[in-house]
């Protein structure tokens, strides 16, 4: 038995350059539609990368309003050095007024972790994305810095409270003090390299609207009273 193919109506060559038109407006329009998807993934991460940088604005503003007590925590930290220093010559010390503590700062990371999470941080160009979660990841380590240094002020401000050091109690806060000063010289450290790569990356601060506690500031003869009425907290201070 013989099987013949059925002819095209007017010519193989026909035929194929009409399944050419085909096969090319399907290539067309694939490719379209990946033009299409690929200016829509730049589209997001740029969507991504400006809601990551408006949070990482957000955070150096209240790294900024933690710099503007440096200078404090440095003199205060001099003033207690000072007392446990004469502590051995004059065991009734002259008991300080007020200590105070440095504002503890939390910095936020919900927007990055929820731009991860869907996967548009990965959209983001790839030059600065890696700089991003330096950032982030420093922040982070300020952060636990600062919940550990309240800590360390908890128990220099027992100070407040006593009129006489034995050399076991001098030591003891002489190392809580130390403690507290290594702590603020890393805050200042890792802020210095924050703003570094904020400058590279041409990322201003967002000027804080919290409101920033100075009362560390206040002299060390200073009263809680007096403490409590500059406070910018409802409860006053600790």
């Amino acid at each position: 038995m013989n099987f013949h193919l059925p002819k095209p109506l007017h010519g193989w060559r026909e035929f194929a350059g009409e399944v050419g038109i085909i096969v090319l407006g399907v290539l067309i329009a694939l490719g379209a539609e990946q033009v299409v998807g690929a200016a829509h993934q730049r589209q997001e991460g740029v969507e991504a990368e400006h809601i990551i940088r408006n949070e990482i604005s957000l955070n150096l503003g209240r790294l900024q309003s933690r710099m503007a007590i440096h200078a404090c925590v440095d003199r205060r930290i001099e003033e207690i050095q000072k007392l446990l220093d004469n502590a051995p010559a004059k065991p009734a010390i002259v008991t300080p007024g007020w200590i105070g503590r440095p504002q503890y700062w939390t910095f936020l990371d919900s927007r990055w972790q929820a731009e991860s999470q869907a996967g548009r941080a990965a959209l983001v160009d790839a030059r600065r994305l890696p700089d991003y979660g330096i950032m982030y990841n420093r922040m982070q380590n300020l952060q636990d810095e600062m919940g550990l240094e309240q800590t360390d002020w908890a128990k220099l401000r027992t100070l407040e409270h006593i009129g006489r050091l034995n050399p076991a109690g001098a030591l003891q806060f002489n190392l809580t003090l130390q403690d507290a000063r290594y702590r603020n010289w890393r805050l200042a450290l890792v802020t210095d390299q924050l703003f570094a790569m904020a400058q590279s990356l041409r990322l201003p601060a967002t000027t804080n609207a919290t409101s920033a506690d100075r009362s560390i500031c206040l002299p060390i003869t200073s009263t809680r009273a007096e403490a409590n009425r500059q406070s910018v907290w409802p409860v006053g201070e600790p």
